[in-house]
């Protein structure tokens, strides 16, 4: 009789683990939505990212952009992070007028020498 108690609250147990599951996890064939906050890069990026989204290479980056086209925002430590938005600015701008760093380097300080 004792046997039959305890195969009766296992079962009752069993039945709740299995509804639980079910409402935790999604059925066979259904996915849940990915989440969207991974692929969004943050309001504030790094220079890994800059040079990622640029196309450029670090040397690149160091010679031509930073503190000339892009000035950093923050720094934290010793790694400096720039406004996303600043950098898909200058991206834009970049391609359409179709010219190179050095140059919309020179086009700037000419605005700015005016």
């Amino acid at each position: 009789m004792e046997t039959l108690a305890t195969l009766k609250l296992l079962l009752e147990e069993t039945k709740k683990i299995r509804d639980l599951l079910a409402e935790r996890i999604p059925r066979h064939g259904q996915r849940s939505p990915a989440p969207q906050l991974a692929t969004e890069p943050p309001e504030h990026v790094d220079i890994t990212w800059v040079t990622e989204y640029l196309g450029i290479s670090k040397g690149t980056f160091y010679n031509e952009v930073n503190g000339k086209l892009l000035k950093p925002i923050i720094t934290v430590g010793r790694r400096p992070y720039y406004l996303k938005s600043d950098v898909m600015r200058l991206m834009t701008e970049r391609e359409k007028k179709h010219l190179g760093f050095r140059k919309l380097n020179i086009e700037q300080k000419n605005r700015a020498n005016k």
